[in-house]
């Protein structure tokens, strides 16, 4: 009976579709009941994996900054970050990019050593994965792009958008380019958001400039690793979608629409392979719908339903797992296989 149901419960948790594939490991945290008027302290708002994927953090709704060993699946305690939206790792530094208190500030999480960009409140920004560069913004219509020489934070530029920076501002991890999610509402007219991407040595004007007409989630604007690809998450008259363009020539790679699910809270795509054109973006909604799309193409190759919403998805850079934290605060750890064809 025992190991019916090991393969009943292997058989619903490992999915295949084109030689990709998705297998349960192991859980990650103690499993607690959602409650439906707020997220639980415990259940992750953020996911990333180190450089050498042996590790990730994760960031609790409450504030509490957890670091998980993959092998040991033990956690230590980091500290308690209260900032919730200006929250950037970039693992190639193992650093952080955060709001603390009246200033910006990057931290080492393999020491003690901080270091302070700029003063202010600020609402979204992004580092780059060598941690030399930094974009922030204050939610209006323009950004500020900082160097970090030295660890001698300088202001080089200031970019004027078309909106206000009010859904987000990211830095592809080669610091190429910046895409901000503009949007601004006004009675009679509703919502208009726009994405813009930007190259990072031009600051007259985007190079790309997408009209969604379509009310962008404020949850996600991501690059892939190579930074051919943005992919944000969309809504519309209450229901979820994702869209995914090719950066360079603007083309419209992936748009699904009409989930059930009121957000697309998580988004992530699988780390590149330079031999293989073909990308993946997992995605992860209200619902508890983990969907892996296959691009170009934009079919749905795996997707699981977890009894519970998705707040978080991150790939390790080996890519060999996928962390998948739910509503429940438990972390889902599966391995990831990707298509070699």
């Amino acid at each position: 009976m025992k190991k019916i149901v090991l393969s009943l419960l292997f058989s619903l948790l490992c999915l295949s579709a084109h030689g990709a594939s998705l297998e349960f490991v192991f859980q990650l945290g103690e499993k607690q009941n959602p409650r439906l008027d707020r997220l639980l302290p415990d259940v992750p708002r953020y996911l990333a994996f180190n450089k050498d994927s042996t590790k990730f953090i994760a960031k609790g709704m409450g504030g509490i900054l957890v670091e998980w060993d993959i092998h040991s699946r033990q956690k230590r305690e980091v500290g308690n970050i209260q900032a919730k939206r200006l929250f950037v790792y970039a693992a190639g530094t193992n650093q952080l990019l955060i709001q603390k208190e009246d200033n910006v500030t990057i931290l080492n999480l393999g020491g003690s050593n901080e270091t302070q960009v700029t003063k202010g409140q600020y609402e979204s920004g992004s580092l780059s994965a060598n941690g030399d560069l930094v974009v922030l913004s204050k939610g209006e219509k323009e950004f500020e792009f900082w160097q970090l020489v030295k660890k001698r934070p300088r202001q080089v530029k200031t970019f004027q958008t078309t909106l206000p920076i009010r859904n987000g501002l990211t830095l592809s991890n080669d610091g190429k380019y910046i895409a901000s999610a503009e949007g601004s509402y006004r009675d009679g007219e509703g919502h208009r958001t726009i994405v813009e991407i930007w190259d990072a040595n031009d600051e007259k004007q985007p190079m790309r400039v997408f009209n969604t007409g379509e009310i962008l989630g404020v949850w996600n604007l991501v690059f892939s690793d190579g930074s051919e690809m943005l992919a944000v998450d969309t809504q519309l008259n209450a229901k979820s979608g994702v869209r995914v363009w090719d950066v360079r020539t603007g083309a419209q790679l992936l748009n699904k629409s009409g989930f059930e699910a009121y957000w697309t809270r998580a988004l992530a795509f699988a780390p590149s392979e330079k031999l293989n054109s073909t990308e993946y973006l997992a995605s992860g909604d209200e619902k508890g719908n983990l969907r892996i799309w296959k691009i170009p193409g934009g079919e749905s190759t795996i997707w699981e339903t977890y009894p519970t919403g998705i707040q978080a998805l991150a790939f390790s850079p080996n890519g060999e797992y996928l962390a998948v934290a739910l509503w429940d605060t438990t972390i889902q750890i599966l391995r990831w296989k990707r298509d070699e064809q």
